[in-house]
């Protein structure tokens, strides 16, 4: 696995506010909040960190830093005007129902602005990403021998350690192929492990918001609502005609549904290859202003706003 996937891993909790400094800017990345998180498999790279955790993390960070929001990035970088010392924000990606529930009353327990990048089409039919219906699969299978498109010999696997180690391997090798079939491969996967595909649950680490709750979100002062696209498809592999249309369905959906008029958005993966020139123009064209990576690290006041850095925070 490359170094660049890896730091989506890594993690950040045990000192947040080490990102924190006077002349940069620090923007957090979370996916979900969840009261316990004790499986072995489901949720092993901790997207979903415990709601003791994110508290943890947000009085240490409202203790050091000043919270902004990105409206205020945005702005700042338009006139040229600092950020106060320490300046941070908070984003979440996805639009997992745990952060309305659980993640949007503690934030406003501290008055910290945050803001949500919603995958339209997991809101609008509660669907499962790609990978986290493998892991679903993987969790209730209890051994297996897959092989996959990209290797000759088989995977095998016998317990939680090997499953991970799988898939690991997994994550490495489909977010970067800009051919592959994600839902083939998935059912593909399912069926070698003889399990039931699942593409939606109601589970806390699957479950999406409603559209009331986005636009509940949407309509308090603290959050924003932005866009990270309908179906979560790596957005630089998609030709111009389906990029059109995956962000102009985004927006759309946000709009009908939520009465959001988004100017923000987020790159699904986020990685370097997640996104490129292409990518860049049509969310400009669609109106968007800001658009951050994944890519581990902190900014300046005059960094490009389609290039900025984020922390993921999985502990």
């Amino acid at each position: 696995m490359s170094t660049e996937l890896r730091a989506v891993h890594k993690p950040t909790t045990l000192d947040p506010t080490r990102w924190l400094a006077d002349d940069t800017f620090a923007v957090y990345l979370f996916h979900g909040v969840v009261d316990q998180h004790n499986e072995a498999v489901r949720n092993y790279t901790r997207k979903h960190i415990s709601t003791k955790v994110f508290r943890r993390v947000l009085e240490s960070l409202s203790q050091d830093g000043s919270p902004v929001s990105m409206d205020q990035i945005v702005d700042h970088h338009t006139s040229g005007e600092p950020l106060p010392p320490k300046a941070f924000a908070i984003t979440f990606d996805d639009g997992f129902e745990n952060n309305c529930s659980i993640a949007a009353g503690v934030l406003q327990e501290y008055a910290i602005p945050a803001t949500f990048y919603i995958t339209t089409d997991f809101v609008q039919d509660n669907s499962m990403s790609w990978i986290d219906r493998i892991e679903h699969c993987f969790a209730h299978t209890q051994c297996a021998s897959i092989r996959f498109p990209w290797s000759d010999k088989p995977s095998s696997f016998s317990d939680s350690r090997q499953k991970i180690a799988v898939l690991e391997i997994i994550r490495a090798n489909v977010k970067i192929d800009p051919v592959l079939d994600v839902d083939e491969f998935v059912t593909d996967i399912c069926r070698q492990c003889e399990i039931p595909e699942v593409r939606s649950n109601d589970d806390p680490l699957d479950q999406k918001m409603s559209w009331t709750q986005v636009r509940e979100l949407a309509e308090d002062d603290l959050f924003t609502i932005g866009g990270h696209s309908h179906t979560h498809r790596t957005l630089a592999f998609l030709s111009q005609d389906e990029l059109t249309k995956e962000i102009q369905r985004s927006l759309h959906l946000l709009e009908v549904h939520a009465g959001v008029h988004a100017r923000h958005y987020s790159y699904p993966e986020g990685h370097r290859h997640s996104y490129c020139a292409a990518v860049i123009e049509t969310l400009k064209q669609h109106a968007i202003e800001c658009c951050p990576t994944a890519e581990l690290g902190v900014n300046s006041i005059d960094d490009d706003l389609f290039r900025l850095r984020r922390i993921p925070v999985t502990r």
